[in-house]
């Protein structure tokens, strides 16, 4: 199936050697609630720079990267693309601007959903789910690039049933076994290009990705590094 995989799995395989390969992508973004964008006559976000704009005072949630896998990629995010210091000036200016810093991932997002909060720093596929669940979502990937997480599958060696493992392991890389996602309502963008295109999914062509290097920023000495900075320099400061 390898050939017909979007290029991001293609390249986690080669840089894995061949030990992982990608089954979704989720791209990290905003999510936003459009009633109170539109009661409040504002611009929803498309970019980062427009996530510290005054008009977005205490309106903005995101997890805390010590908790979260989201925020953590949104750190390794900014830094791959603006380089460390001006990433980590980048998030001295939006602290004024976060209302709270969640213990899950997907807590922003549902805040957004339920009108607690007019913005979330959230994957994408999680702020489709909320909106095919009724509520009043919209969301947009970044502008200027965004990063994403690749759920991926490996086979652990010495297993006790490898040739099982082998033919799920293909089966799961064809267009027959990813659209089990959609099935299931998870709108993460499948690695195989064949699979049907789901309207209600963040089209790919509009996602401006960032060669993210999963393998210096999925080093868990690297992440317990930003974390550890981000909590001194931004989650310490006074509002």
């Amino acid at each position: 199936m390898l050939p017909k995989l979007r290029d991001w799995a293609q390249r986690q395989a080669q840089r894995s050697q061949n030990r992982t390969v990608g089954l979704y992508l989720g791209a990290l973004g905003f999510g936003y609630n459009t009633e109170d964008i539109k009661k409040r006559k504002m611009t929803p976000p498309a970019c980062w720079a427009d996530l510290i704009k005054p008009e977005f005072k205490g309106e903005v949630q995101m997890a805390n990267p010590a908790s979260s896998g989201t925020a953590y990629t949104m750190i390794a995010t900014l830094v791959q693309l603006m380089g460390e210091d001006k990433a980590f000036d980048y998030m001295k200016k939006l602290h004024p601007n976060i209302s709270a810093y969640t213990r899950s991932g997907t807590a922003p997002v549902k805040a957004v959903a339920r009108g607690e909060t007019t913005v979330s720093v959230s994957f994408v596929h999680d702020v489709t789910t909320e909106g095919v669940n009724g509520f009043p979502v919209g969301s947009a990937t970044p502008a200027e690039g965004t990063g994403a997480e690749i759920g991926s599958m490996s086979i652990v060696q010495g297993g006790p049933n490898p040739e099982a493992a082998k033919k799920f392991y293909e089966w799961a890389l064809t267009p027959g076994g990813q659209q089990f996602g959609l099935a299931a309502k998870q709108f993460q963008l499948p690695s195989n290009t064949l699979v049907p295109k789901d309207p209600r999914m963040t089209d790919p062509a509009k996602i401006k990705l960032i060669n993210y290097d999963y393998a210096k920023y999925g080093a868990s000495a690297e992440r317990r590094r930003l974390i550890a900075k981000w909590e001194k320099e931004i989650q310490n400061q006074g509002r």
